[in-house]
Order: structure tokens, then C-alpha cells, then sequence
């Protein structure tokens, strides 16, 4: 039982009439990172918003691949893949690719996408995307196996193809499901290794889903989205909260606090600096990677 600390990047521009230079963003993104790594972050997530005029992160799995490649220590993730947009044996090709270059530390976190707009822009519009996410979780984890994959599926079909390089992770990376709406999270419990909560969801129907599955609460993982700009109170009464579902009886075994990150901000890492120390007090004894 652990409570991992996790940042979440979602790099944005600045405003229409100065957007933040991309190279720039990503220069500082990365340094946020191995500064993060060095101060005891366990995690990092990245978004993924493709069709955003307002996002410096249309694609996650090249910045993770980046964070990876600049990091030892720090697990990396998306947050979250809208999968239904995307070819599932490419994911899994992708995935496997980044847990060998991490070295066995790439999380993949994906999820339905919620912009209507951005699915009818990749011609999804009218498709059942609920489907599509969970035919593709099949194929993916299946392709992690040994041996070529056969797949014949209602929106996928697979012909012998086999994965190179298997994931260094068996039987692969954790898989997260990004979910607010019970019916979602009920799909995460049954399909995933943990869920990406979504700000201001409760997740009594994700553990209750997994309790009615059979698996044991001890195994679930959970990621709780948590804001930085309150005062001691709010900080403390975070910190019960995770202890309280990571310890308590009826609670997930494996507890993430997520905080928004804002590398492009002007002491950033200072400010990182500083959360971490009045919240290391209150959660001592149960951090842990």
C-alpha cells in the first residue's frame, strides 16, 4: 500500500496574441522534469489534446519518449491517449518501444476523448467510441504476448502481426483508464490497472466494480486530481484523503496524488519545491514508488 506524488502536464500557449514558442515550452517541460525527478516526484503524466488550437501536446508518446530519455528514476505516462483516435497495434508498438527506452518505466493512460468536435474532425463522429476503447485495450495487451496476434474484431483485424520489442514490464505497462461517469469508471475496474479520476468524481464506482470483479483492493490503483494553491487545511485534508483510500479498509491499495505542473511559469521549480515540503510531513510513512 502507497501513495505515489504525480505532476500532469498540459502545456497551453500563452494567449492568441503571444503563444508561448513550442521549442521553448518543450525545453522547459523537460527541465521541469528532471528537476521533478530529482526533487522526489514519482510520476509525470502528459497530456494529449489533438485538434487543440490551444495545446502545445496534440501527440503524448513523443514527450513521454523525451521525458524517458532525459530521466533515470521517474515513471512516465499519458494523460490521457483518447484511443479511439488512434490505430491500437500502433499504440501497442509504441508503448512496448517507449518501455524499453525507459527502461520499464512508461505507464500508458488513455481514454475515450471528450471534444465531439475533434472525433468528427477524425471522422468518428457517430461511432461508437465505447466499443473502439475496449476492442483496442484487447488487441493492445494481446499484442504485448509473445507470438504474432490474429484478431478479428468488429473494428479491428490483426493478420499474424507480431510486437517488436516486447514490453520490458510483464505482462506490460500498467494500463489507466481516464473516467469520471460511473459507467466509465465500472469499464475501468474491468479493463484497466487503475483510473485517472476525473476532477471532482468520486470513485465508489470504480472500487466498487473492482471489489464485484474479484480482484483485490490491494491491487487497484487510483490517481485523484489535486490542486496546489490552497492553504494548510486544504493540503492537510488532502493528505488525510489519499491515506484514507490508500490504508483504509475500503480503499484502493495504490493512491497517486496528481498536481497540475506549470514549467512555462516563472519559478516553477521553486514553487514545486515548496508544496513538496509541506506535504512530505503530512503524508510520512506512506510515500512511496
Amino acid at each position: 500500500m502507497r501513495i505515489r506524488l504525480a505532476l500532469h502536464y498540459d502545456l497551453r500557449r500563452a494567449g492568441s496574441a503571444a503563444p508561448t514558442p513550442a521549442v521553448r515550452a518543450f525545453e522547459a517541460l523537460l527541465d521541469h522534469a528532471v528537476a521533478a525527478e530529482a526533487m522526489g516526484i514519482d510520476v509525470v503524466r502528459v497530456a494529449e489534446r489533438p485538434g487543440d488550437p490551444d495545446s502545445l501536446l496534440p501527440a503524448a508518446l513523443p514527450v513521454c519518449a523525451a521525458i524517458a530519455a532525459r530521466t533515470r528514476r521517474l515513471r512516465v505516462g499519458s494523460a490521457v491517449l483518447p484511443l479511439p483516435l488512434h490505430q491500437p497495434l500502433r499504440v501497442a508498438e509504441d508503448a512496448a518501444s517507449l518501455d524499453a527506452l525507459s527502461g520499464g518505466r512508461f505507464e500508458l493512460g488513455v481514454g475515450l476523448g471528450a471534444d465531439a468536435a475533434v472525433a468528427r474532425e477524425f471522422g468518428l463522429d457517430g461511432l461508437p467510441r465505447g466499443e473502439l476503447l475496449e476492442e483496442a485495450l484487447g488487441v493492445i495487451r494481446r499484442a504485448w504476448q509473445e507470438g504474432p496476434l490474429e484478431h478479428a474484431g468488429t473494428h479491428f483485424a490483426v493478420d499474424g502481426v507480431e510486437v517488436w520489442p516486447k514490453p520490458v514490464q510483464r505482462p506490460g505497462p500498467p494500463i489507466w483508464i481516464g473516467a469520471g461517469a460511473a459507467a466509465a469508471q465500472r469499464r475501468a475496474a474491468r479493463l484497466a490497472d487503475g483510473l485517472l479520476l476525473a476532477p471532482g468524481a468520486s470513485p465508489a464506482a470504480f472500487l466498487a466494480a473492482w471489489t464485484e470483479a474479484g480482484r483485490p483492493l490491494g491491487e487497484a490503483r487510483l490517481a485523484l486530481p489535486v490542486g496546489w494553491d490552497g492553504g494548510a487545511g486544504d493540503l492537510a485534508e488532502t493528505a488525510r484523503r489519499a491515506a484514507e483510500l490508500a490504508l483504509g479498509r475500503e480503499g484502493a491499495g495504490n493512491v497517486d496524488l496528481v498536481f497540475p505542473a506549470f514549467p512555462t511559469e516563472p519559478g516553477a521549480g521553486a514553487r514545486l519545491e515548496q508544496l513538496l515540503a509541506r506535504l512530505r510531513p503530512l503524508l510520512a510513512g506512506h510515500l512511496g514508488a
